[in-house]
């Protein structure tokens, strides 16, 4: 029990410290706001570092993006509402890392914050969801280089379920090819879908977001092998994982998330499993394969991806 302690340790000290390599967002823990003076005498609050839609909608006192008591961790969360305005014009909850453009025609976002690191491989943080019926929140990560002109990665996480308590999200983040390096980063969380790709906006959704931040997971531990060779697939997994090695000896399994946490411990007998996978969250996980007598034959990268 000790060694397999000490394992689950290992890989935590091994992912904090490739941290290193990646920018995390800036006040994504969303615990420092800003407040501005509005066009028509009144005021409105933004997360410093985020720009939000309550730029535009200010105008007519409007204002989809408020700071919260209700959060995960700290003293505060962004909580984001999608508002009608003149009967029949939405109005998302949106905050974003991009530069708000507040156009009737043609009004969004562009841009983004600098970013010259490496792309991570998932995004987590802690979110509560009531979607109107027939909507959704949604987070948006857009790598850019170029001046912004080329998007090198993009990512669409969906909320479509109502979650009540604070619950903990994971996502892998779409690789760029080979040779593309960022310059920037645009995020963005919308508490409605409303670009018109997907579904429209409706009016009533709520969505809280708390405690968002990058994971890289080394490369280092992506592939170790033994002279038993395992197999460990499909990878990406869906909703099962197969594991098979040449000979027929017992071994053990252990999956931990990005943080250390081990999710789950299984036993291949006869050198062959399938694991079903369901109950794990989308997201980044490291596994590693032990014989009875304690030897590590495999460890590797698992990402679980519907």
């Amino acid at each position: 029990m000790r060694k397999a302690i000490h394992s689950i340790l290992c890989v935590a000290l091994t992912v904090t410290a490739v941290q290193a390599q990646i920018t995390q967002p800036v006040n994504a823990d969303f615990e420092n706001w800003e407040t501005y003076n509005g066009s028509i005498g009144n005021t409105y609050t933004e997360p410093v570092d985020w720009n939000s839609g309550n730029e535009c909608s200010e105008l007519i006192n409007q204002l989809a993006v408020t700071q919260s008591s209700d959060a995960y961790a700290g003293s505060s969360s962004a909580r984001l509402e999608t508002l009608t305005a003149f009967g029949n014009v939405k109005i998302n909850g949106l905050i974003t890392t991009a530069t708000m453009i507040c156009s009737a025609n043609s009004g969004g976002q562009e841009g983004g914050t600098p970013y010259t690191t490496m792309i991570p491989d998932s995004i987590i943080g802690y979110f509560k969801n009531a979607p109107a019926p027939n909507d959704s929140a949604y987070c948006q990560i857009m790598f850019l280089a170029n001046n912004d002109l080329d998007t090198v990665s993009y990512t669409r996480v969906n909320f479509s379920e109502t979650v009540n308590e604070w619950t903990r999200f994971s996502a892998p983040i779409t690789p760029a090819a080979s040779g593309q390096t960022p310059e920037g980063l645009s995020l963005l969380f919308s508490s409605s879908w409303g670009d018109g790709s997907h579904g429209e906006a409706v009016v009533g959704s709520i969505f809280y977001i708390d405690n968002v931040s990058f994971v890289a997971v080394p490369q280092s531990v992506n592939e170790h092998y033994t002279n038993s060779d395992w197999s460990v697939y499909p990878n990406p997994a869906t909703n099962q994982v197969n594991i098979k090695g040449v000979s027929n000896e017992t071994a053990t399994v252990e999956f931990v998330d990005v943080a250390g946490k081990q999710v789950r411990f299984d036993v291949i007998n006869a050198g062959e499993a399938s694991i079903s996978i369901d109950d794990l969250p989308e997201g980044v996980y490291l596994y590693q394969i032990r014989t009875l007598k304690g030897a590590v034959v495999r460890t590797g990268k698992l990402m679980i991806h519907p």
